[in-house]
């Protein structure tokens, strides 16, 4: 126990180290079940209104203090359905530093044809970042290194995104983090303090997915991201998912990191001819496959999606991207 108490509190106060000069955007295990988090040209490619919710932890097995993510992403097509508009809220917690973010999210859509849309979005984000020190025990007691009051900070950012998209298949390439490409400045004054940290990283995602049907009944889903950041290894997500009768899905993950997700989710729909409601509650688990990242293992994510249809003309059978 001392060693995964050793290892846990060694990585934190990296993580946390690393967090301050640099933030990045949390991870989810199911990037493909969320994607508005990290495109905004995904607004309202859904045909309908489209709510989510994401509850992820990571390392649950050192209890209280493991690090989390919440969010919770809204997004509609306006009536004529060439313009999506979106909203999205996240709070990360990780060791001392919690990430609070709030973003908005604008798509043009453009009807290529009958069956396959491309949409540009953009998006203006504004974040909240603190470190609490003070949580920290401290070998030395008074040092002051972890009696100084809480750092906080706001950082403004902004998003773009392209996102083509039929009923079969998806292809997008996008970053909400577009302010990593500016030179920091580490003189940066904020209100009376020097802002020396919280820069953020610039991150590049690419999606890719499709909806290959078997029969009436049975269909799967390959998927894949590739993550690209400033300093960082490009990380691959690659994952393929069965889906029976459209309301029974499960599936699997490979992570670059060597981990592995697992993926169950639930689909029921209610049709009363004038409006249409869609709700899916899923979880997914994720786990190591090398033997040095047990002690951060495993991770547990839910997530419920809420679609509703008004008019109960946008689609037939559920929506799977």
């Amino acid at each position: 126990m001392k060693i995964r108490l050793h290892i846990l509190t060694a990585w934190i106060l990296i993580a946390v180290a690393h967090r301050a000069e640099a933030q990045l955007p949390p991870m989810y295990e199911q990037f493909n079940m969320n994607q508005l988090t990290f495109n905004p040209g995904y607004a309202g490619s859904t045909g309908v209104l489209d709510a989510n919710f994401f509850f992820h932890r990571n390392a649950v097995n050192f209890g209280n203090g493991s690090p989390g993510t919440e969010a919770i992403t809204l997004h509609t097509p306006l009536a004529n359905d060439k313009v999506g508009l979106g909203a999205k809220v996240y709070r990360d917690n990780i060791g001392v530093t919690t990430a609070n973010f709030i973003g908005l999210d604008y798509a043009y859509r453009i009807h290529v044809s009958d069956n396959l849309t491309a949409s540009i979005g953009l998006e203006a984000s504004i974040s909240s970042y603190s470190v609490d020190v003070t949580e920290l025990d401290a070998y030395n007691g008074g040092d002051p290194s972890f009696t100084q009051e809480l750092e906080s900070y706001l950082k403004p950012n902004a998003g773009a995104g392209i996102y083509l998209h039929s009923d079969s298949y998806y292809v997008g390439v996008s970053s909400v983090s577009l302010f990593g490409l500016a030179p920091t400045n580490a003189d940066e004054k904020v209100g009376d303090k020097t802002n020396q940290s919280f820069d953020d990283v610039f991150v590049l995602y690419g999606t890719a997915g499709a909806l290959v049907p078997i029969n009436k009944k049975l269909a799967f889903k390959p998927n894949v991201l590739i993550k690209m950041a400033d300093s960082l290894p490009t990380q691959i997500d690659a994952g393929i998912q069965a889906i029976y009768n459209n309301a029974f899905l499960i599936g699997a993950t490979y992570r670059t990191n060597n981990s592995l997700s697992f993926v169950g989710e639930y689909i029921y729909n209610s049709d009363n001819k004038i409006t249409r409601h869609e709700i899916g509650i899923g979880y997914s688990f994720n786990t190591s496959l090398v033997d040095d990242g047990i002690y951060l293992a495993p991770s547990h994510e839910i997530f419920i999606i809420y679609r509703f249809d008004r008019h109960n003309n946008h689609f037939v059978n559920p929506r799977f991207f």
